[in-house]
């Protein structure tokens, strides 16, 4: 099969989606780190992890039978692998929606509107020939993403503390991860620069490759910032440093960002930033 993944494990990773699930779940589970009692937060991780796997996986089995299937690389290693994708996107399905049950009635206000912004989203609209809808907001794309993420993955958990939580100190924590999510968003929006619509209006679109990647690289910094502050107010001093070399790993890729770079850079490397940055900051709770 042609492709610019020859790897079998990283096609898995790539176009299987398994990688940028384990993000989702990696963010999750970060946040879990700092409730009073995270085990329902540990859960819903689990079922952040295997939802989004289904959720990606859904959308490309819709878009196998597309006229535009055979120019994509994922969606021709989808259509070969049809079988087995079929069956774990239905298993991992099944066992996220077990493991969400019980948490539904307290998360549901909150996972039910980013739903529906997405889909109001993703799905074009138009009137008398011309687009119309959130999708001709400029720059939203990312913004919708990054918030999109954010919630999913520092609101949804504090909901779960037993204790409770104020909802400025959700919000504020929220709004506090949405910078690191924003830049990667970007990063990508860099990559994908030469093909996308002109009408998504994109960061890079409308400011340049360089623009954007200069305002992926400030996000970058006021993330590291906050996660600082954040970490030494709770007295994790070893951990405010050790997060650190996850940031520089992360600026390291945002200065070699360009549309050119191969689908490991993106796939793996930025959307690994989301599983390195937690780590390293776990590593350094250890001390």
């Amino acid at each position: 099969m042609d492709g610019s993944v020859r790897n079998p494990v990283l096609r898995w990773l790539i176009y299987g989606h398994v990688w940028v699930a384990l993000a989702v779940g990696a963010q999750s589970w970060w946040t879990s780190l700092f409730l009073h009692e995270g085990g329902l937060a540990r859960r819903y991780a689990l079922a952040a992890t295997l939802g989004g796997f289904t959720a990606y996986g859904v959308t490309r089995l819709a878009r196998m039978g597309a006229k535009e299937a055979a120019e994509y690389a994922n969606l021709k290693w989808y259509k070969a692998n049809r079988s087995i994708m079929y069956a774990l996107v239905g298993l991992c399905g099944a066992a996220a929606f077990v493991l969400m049950w019980p948490l539904w009635p307290r998360i549901w206000p909150v996972l039910l509107p980013m739903t529906v912004l997405t889909f109001f989203y993703v799905t074009p609209f138009s009137f008398n020939g011309r687009g119309i809808g959130l999708r001709e907001v400029p720059f939203l794309k990312a913004v919708l993403i990054a918030v999109v993420w954010s919630v999913v993955t520092v609101a949804v958990p504090m909901l779960l503390d037993p204790v409770g939580q104020p909802v400025l100190a959700i919000i504020g924590y929220t709004c506090m991860r949405i910078p690191l999510i924003l830049a990667l968003a970007i990063l990508f929006d860099v990559r994908d620069q030469p093909t996308d619509d002109p009408a998504l209006r994109t960061v890079p679109l409308v400011l340049g490759v360089n623009g954007a990647k200069a305002a992926a690289f400030v996000l970058l910094l006021c993330s590291a910032v906050f996660e600082v502050l954040f970490l030494r107010g709770l007295g994790y001093t070893t951990a405010a440093w050790t997060i650190l070399v996850g940031y520089v790993f992360a600026l390291a890729l945002c200065v070699r960002a360009k549309p050119e770079r191969d689908a490991f850079f993106y796939a793996i490397l930025v959307d690994g930033v989301m599983i390195a940055v937690p780590l390293c900051g776990w590593l350094g709770t250890l001390w």
